[in-house]
């Protein structure tokens, strides 16, 4: 390797002016050095695909450890640099995202948000006691929505799922009532559907639509009946209802197509059928938007 420092002159010992000349000749070498070693930084960029409209989901990739800021979440990107966002049922017109590079560099972009109409629906023959509940049924309630609320909350940090292409949890798919229709049951109007009802016969295998770590497993609640709840990461939580037999625990983790439970008529329900919801941070989102291809969003 060449030799990059100036040579000593012997007789430069006891002269200020050679001190200062030497000095300031190794500070100029030494700032070019380090301009010859220095790393770029890697370009901050943004990629997304997904669903811009009211209850769909984005899935996005920047770099590792990215700060995201989206509509009053604050979280960071995985290690691969992915993220996922949600709309709420009734999201604004716009929406604004801030990604921040752990150096400080940001992006910013600003969404314009598609709207949906919803439809009302009439849902008749339900047990009048699961509308209008009795008093003595009051407390199990409030207990089951307490517990209902902490798995909702779950952000799990090690779930990798929602990256993932979601798959229907039923092998044959049939809706009977599409998803955020704002429904008259027995005549009272009730706050909207969030979920997707598939048509399907008791006892007809349930799967994980995507992997994911299991944040509830009920066989009994008053409304859900059999419930199962699971967090893909991020706090993109997907939620089946009504199911006859339950197949996990909560706590454990799931493969996308591991059966979680059976199709059955507990809960709340006229028949068996299945209920699929999906919630981002306390978002009410679509879950059939998620098994469609997902378009690149430029």
């Amino acid at each position: 390797m060449r030799n990059m420092w100036p040579p000593i002159s012997k007789n430069f010992h006891g002269n200020p002016h050679h001190l200062t000349a030497f000095a300031l000749t190794l500070l100029i070498v030494g700032c070019d050095v380090k301009a010859q070693n220095a790393i770029p930084l890697p370009e901050l960029t943004l990629e997304l695909r997904g669903n811009m409209r009211q209850s769909g989901a984005i899935i996005g990739k920047t770099l590792p450890f990215a700060n995201i800021a989206f509509d009053g979440e604050n979280f960071n990107a995985d290690k691969d640099g992915n993220f996922v966002l949600g709309f709420d049922r009734d999201a604004g017109a716009t929406a604004n995202l801030t990604i921040t590079a752990p150096d400080g560099r940001k992006l910013e972009r600003t969404f314009d948000v598609a709207r949906r109409s919803y439809r009302v629906t009439n849902v008749n023959g339900v047990p009048a006691a699961t509308v209008n509940p009795p008093q003595s049924m009051r407390a199990r309630i409030a207990a089951e929505s307490a517990r209902k609320q902490t798995a909702w909350s779950s952000l799990d940090e090690n779930s990798r799922g929602f990256a993932q292409n979601f798959r229907w949890p039923l092998n044959v798919v049939r809706v009977t009532s599409s998803w955020g229709a704002v429904r008259r049951i027995n005549g009272t109007l009730t706050r909207p559907h969030y979920g997707v009802d598939l048509g399907a016969r008791t006892g007809t295998p349930v799967y994980a639509p995507a992997s994911g770590k299991i944040v509830i497993a009920e066989r009994n609640f008053f409304y859900e009946g059999g419930l199962v709840g699971i967090d893909h990461g991020q706090g993109l939580i997907t939620l089946v209802m009504h199911l006859s037999r339950v197949n996990v625990v909560a706590g454990r983790t799931v493969e996308q197509g591991e059966k979680i439970g059976e199709v059955g008529a507990t809960g709340r329900s006229t028949g068996p059928h299945l209920h699929w919801g999906m919630r981002w941070r306390g978002r009410q989102l679509d879950p059939s938007l998620m098994v469609r291809p997902l378009a690149k969003i430029e």
